[in-house]
């Protein structure tokens, strides 16, 4: 009876291990993650809206990238600064997060056509 009980807790335990070690083949990553990483970089001050993350594992670590609207009239040291400050907003949100690339661009105003 033991044995039979033994044998249960290591099949659950290899079912879980086994989905985990799929999921990180796949390069899954949780969905709350990339939606506690969008919450930072909208958090940065100067950030206007979160165009796309991407996330993935390399190994026991987690890489990102995100492409941020920023203002349109910054000046490119001020769109540098604001990209390395959410970088490092975003690094320290996520625990196993490494590293992160980030791609500022300036949010484009739609003007209407005076007919």
């Amino acid at each position: 009876m033991i044995g039979l009980v033994i044998t249960v807790a290591i099949l659950a335990v290899l079912r879980t291990a086994a989905r985990d070690v799929y999921r990180r083949l796949m390069d899954a990553v949780d969905p709350a993650l990339v939606d506690e990483a969008e919450r930072s970089l909208l958090a940065t001050p100067g950030v206007t809206a979160v165009r796309a993350v991407r996330m993935r594992w390399i190994g026991h670590a987690l890489h990102a990238e995100a492409d941020l609207d920023i203002d349109g009239t910054a000046s490119l040291s001020d769109a540098h600064a604001l990209a390395h400050d959410a970088e490092h907003r975003l690094i320290r949100a996520l625990p196993k997060l490494r590293t992160a690339v980030i791609h500022a661009y300036p949010a484009v105003q739609h003007e209407t056509a005076v007919r």
